[in-house]
């Protein structure tokens, strides 16, 4: 037993970076309560204060500028773990924020940019070019915060307040790269040395929300369903279904929606937004070709929402123009970034019987 442990303490010694990387990755997955909580979005600017603090006095340290006092030497010894927790407390807030906010397919260019910075920042060829890695992995981290934070913050979301948000993340990481370079002996050549990875990391960032493939954080969608009918009564909406044969037991819309003369197709969907917060959303309508298979825009019509409420603002839009095939509603934001859909399909219901129908409340 006593030797078990020893092996697992020389483990962890031995790959404490990745245990404290891990551990900062779990404790934001565990405590991270909403993208607009004061007190989450509090820690996140914490973290990023906190690694400049980090970065500063390593690259002073480095070269000999600096000395931890006395009381500070022992906790020095931990400064590569800590910056290893700090990252990925903030890397987990991103993935967590970033992937609640659209569709997986979507968000898969991002999600994967993320990925990539965690592998390489224990890669032991990346973290032995020391400050380069660390400023370039700062500068994502800035980007993707102030990507949501400023929002939050404003109340509002869209190319100026991204376009804002990049511009800060540019100047403060130049800021900090020139403050970097000033403590090494050729400021001007080691300028550039240090800046590249995180200009490239913005411009990455930058064409990724120019082809819409950055998640539009802070909203997303919660829920979305195909419904027969529906209707608001006080403060819940009643959603009207046809009820599926017993051996699809399990459906809770009309996905497989059977029209009949008279019929329309409502789309019901809950969508989270933060406190103080209004966008315009849109529920795309696409019909899909049979000859091309290619998905056609029907209608876009437009939804305000408005944010705070925990499960997320309600709202819907009705078809009675359509025809059979398979179906797609997303729902979108005003610069036509998708937060999510749903497909269904639609076929003529030739029966003469009487529908049943069952409820449900939201």
């Amino acid at each position: 037993m006593a030797e078990k442990f020893i092996r697992i303490k020389t483990f962890l010694i031995k790959h404490s970076n990745i245990v404290f990387f891990v551990g900062g990755f779990l404790f934001d997955s565990l405590t991270l309560v909403r993208i607009d909580s004061t007190l989450d979005l509090a820690i996140q600017m914490a973290y990023l204060i906190l690694l400049v603090v980090l970065i500063t006095l390593k690259a002073r340290f480095d070269n000999r500028l600096w000395q931890p006092p006395a009381w500070l030497q022992k906790l020095w010894t931990y400064e590569s773990e800590a910056v290893h927790f700090f990252y990925g407390g903030l890397l987990s807030a991103y993935v967590i924020f970033y992937f609640k906010s659209t569709t997986f397919s979507r968000s898969f260019f991002f999600l994967a940019l993320v990925v990539i910075l965690m592998f390489l920042n224990e890669m032991p060829q990346i973290r032995r070019v020391g400050a380069t890695m660390r400023l370039g992995l700062y500068s994502f981290c800035l980007i993707s915060f102030l990507n949501y934070f400023l929002p939050v913050l404003i109340g509002q979301m869209g190319g100026l307040i991204f376009g804002a948000a990049w511009l800060l993340s540019a100047s403060l990481t130049i800021a900090l790269v020139n403050l970097i370079a000033k403590f090494t002996p050729e400021p001007q050549k080691n300028r550039w040395r240090l800046g590249w990875p995180p200009a490239l990391i913005l411009i990455l960032v930058a064409l990724l929300y120019s082809v819409k493939l950055i998640p539009p954080v802070p909203l997303s969608m919660q829920y979305a369903g195909i419904f027969q009918n529906v209707t608001r009564e006080n403060n819940h909406f009643k959603l009207t279904y046809e009820k599926p044969p017993f051996y699809a037991f399990w459906r809770k819309d009309n996905r497989h929606f059977r029209a009949r003369p008279g019929d329309e197709i409502y789309c019901f969907t809950r969508v989270f937004a933060p406190r103080r917060f209004t966008h315009q959303i849109y529920l795309s309508w696409f019909k899909k070709d049979v000859t091309t298979g290619r998905w056609q825009v029907s209608d876009r019509i437009p939804l305000l929402v408005f944010g705070g409420r925990d499960q997320g603002y309600r709202g819907y839009a009705k078809k009675s123009n359509y025809e059979e095939g398979e179906w797609r509603v997303d729902v979108q934001t005003e610069d036509g970034r998708t937060l999510g859909g749903i497909k269904f399909e639609v076929k003529t219901d030739t029966r003469a019987k009487p529908r049943q129908w069952k409820e449900i409340r939201m």
